[in-house]
């Protein structure tokens, strides 16, 4: 196994990737300890007096720092792992200026950083406010529907089918497609997941399966069958990631943003006794014939922008955010082109006359229709060409 090799404060050691937990609790006290193999190092700076090898562990030892010398550390094949409770032992009674409070935190952080996304705190204020299940429902160029989720939760099938149901009826031309705006979205209702992907089926196949319960799809004559494209990112989390798997899954549509954070999962919260919790993943959740999500939802196509970008877009799709340095100058080269020229004549006449030589004579200019706005945000762009294609070559999917 090959050795990572890692700086922390002009400290350059190599560490098996198997040292991932311990690695996290020396990286969490900030550099001034570290690990490192024994006889297998050589020195390039000309003092070691500040560097301290404590306890041999397997082959490594601890090493507190005080202050750090540059050096470089050859690498070895890999070594077993020492025992996580020893390492802590030897820091908490060899390490100067950290005192058992502040391990313990490194500790916790390193864990937590290490095991992430399965393991998070949630902290003892953390109230639960109430947020609508779907955030916006729109029409874009009056054919394709847009419907962004908030949460889903028990509420939002029913909310959903009826802004797409008021989308159809009072909108003057066809839906020939929808986007599923699932960005940002969280919840950890599987029921509700399940049963919102059902709108898009007609035929009876399984959709989701978690611990206490699952889904099918069932039998129905009024299912969604246009085009359907999904919107993810980083932040798409839980229930949100399981629905835009099994909507994949089902051929419903095809999924464009970023790799979604990967918490399909049964969560459970153990009480601490700061008041906070810790959130742990108990139990994974599968879709269709039993797929689960390990890392997330990988979309088809790739879009990844800056997710406080994406805020904006939320915000206001047609936003400019950063205008390229050329559509300045375009703008520039355009507004003096516009500018009226004058001949030979008129300069004699205005002078005559004693009109103001810098004074622009006033013409009649033809009115000339200004272009629609154009959607500034990349990943509904995409979803939006992608249905207008689709449109044409499949209008309707088979349920």
């Amino acid at each position: 196994m090959t050795l990572k090799k890692m700086k922390k404060r002009n400290l350059i050691c190599f560490m098996s990737k198997r040292a991932r937990l311990l690695s996290a609790l020396l990286g969490a006290l900030g550099g001034v300890a570290a690990m490192a193999q024994t006889n297998v190092y050589s020195l390039s700076a000309p003092s070691f007096a500040g560097r301290h090898g404590l306890t041999d562990t397997n082959g490594y030892k601890v090493v507190a720092v005080v202050p750090l010398a540059d050096g470089t550390f050859g690498a070895d094949p890999a070594h077993s792992m020492p025992n996580f409770q020893e390492v802590c032992q030897v820091l908490s009674t060899n390490l100067q200026g950290v005192n058992a409070d502040e391990l313990d935190r490194a500790a916790v952080q390193g864990l937590i950083h290490e095991l992430e996304p399965r393991v998070s705190l949630v902290a003892a204020d953390a109230g639960s406010s109430y947020t609508a299940p779907l955030a916006e429902a729109r029409v874009f160029d009056e054919s394709f529907a847009y419907l962004r989720v908030a949460d889903v939760t028990a509420k939002l099938p029913e909310a959903f089918r009826a802004a797409y149901l008021q989308i159809t009826e009072t909108n003057k031309s066809k839906i020939k497609g929808l986007v599923l705006d699932l960005r940002f979205a969280g919840g950890f209702d599987y029921a509700a997941a399940a049963k919102l992907a059902d709108s898009f089926l007609s035929s009876d196949h399984p959709l989701l399966d978690w611990q206490t319960g699952s889904a099918h799809a069932t039998l129905k004559a009024d299912a969604i069958t246009v085009p359907v494209a999904i919107l993810v990112n980083a932040r798409t989390v839980g229930a949100a990631e399981a629905l835009a798997a099994v909507l994949r899954d089902s051929e419903v549509g095809l999924i464009l943003g970023g790799q979604t954070a990967g918490q399909a999962s049964i969560f459970r919260e153990f009480p601490l006794r700061d008041g906070g919790k810790l959130r742990v993943a108990v139990a994974p959740v599968s879709f269709g014939a039993g797929k689960t999500l390990p890392h997330g939802v990988t979309p088809d196509i790739a879009i990844d922008p800056n997710l406080e970008d994406e805020r904006s877009y939320l915000q206001d799709p047609f936003k400019v955010l950063r205008t390229p340095p050329a559509a300045k100058m375009d703008a520039a080269a355009r507004a003096f082109a516009e500018e009226p020229r004058m001949n030979e004549v008129e300069l004699i006449r205005e002078h005559r006359d004693g009109a103001v030589p810098d004074q622009t004579p006033i013409r009649n200019m033809p009115d000339v229709a200004q272009p629609p706005p154009v959607i500034a945000d990349p990943a509904l762009a995409r979803a939006l060409d992608l249905l207008i294609g689709l449109a044409v070559v499949q209008p309707n999917r088979p349920g």
